[in-house]
């Protein structure tokens, strides 16, 4: 892989990295851009693989709960899992996409990301999260060159210029989401406890 396509997959990579890490779209943030604005904003937060590079981690998580301590294996499955839920994601992300990215450029972006060079990368990110290991990526000159005039776009000089805002909200996110949790075992453990029997 050439310098330049490195720098792209480099681009991206501290991205993804980092979203294991975003920021609520609440109800008043996405009230300002058109329903077709936001449909492309959650292909692209899907295209970009934010949802399996969230989630994948925390199943990993409470699989091994499930092995180390199964008594609260439930209880922390039912607090976790509707953080993690694919379309509570994408709607939680599409607001903030929808801020960064006008609706063409949000469609260009989820083309690339979803086409075979893009595919391969997020794949690959994907299998690194899953297995701990992944094949190193190797690119044919065709897909050298389709990289190369992504490049060239428009489209992805927003994405590059977009970096810094996207770091921030993946982390506020994180934090959001890590008090979130935090408040809903509290009140599940107090829900637990009164329904509990009484002797």
């Amino acid at each position: 892989m050439d310098l330049t396509m490195c720098r792209s997959w480099k681009v991206f990579a501290a991205f993804i990295t980092a979203a294991v890490i975003p920021h609520l779209a609440t109800a008043e943030n996405t009230r300002k851009f058109s329903a077709a604005h936001l449909v492309e904003a959650e292909r692209l937060v899907y295209a970009l693989g934010i949802v399996e590079n969230l989630s994948i981690p925390t199943r990993k998580f409470l699989r091994q709960i499930r092995e180390t301590d199964p008594a609260r294996a439930d209880l922390m499955a039912s607090v976790m899992e509707p953080f993690i839920d694919k379309k509570y994601i994408g709607l939680e992300f599409r607001g903030f996409m929808a801020s960064q990215f006008d609706v063409e450029t949000c469609r260009q972006l989820s083309e690339h990301w979803e086409g075979p060079v893009g595919r391969r990368f997020v794949n690959t990110q994907v299998q690194l999260l899953t297995t701990g290991k992944a094949p190193e990526l190797k690119f044919t000159p065709t897909e050298e060159a389709i990289g190369k005039r992504f490049e060239q776009t428009a489209a992805f000089r927003a994405f590059a210029r977009a970096q810094p805002a996207l770091q921030q909200r993946l982390a506020a996110f994180a934090k959001d989401t890590k008090e979130k949790m935090a408040q809903k075992m509290k009140e599940e453990l107090v829900r637990r406890n009164d329904s509990a029997p009484k002797n």
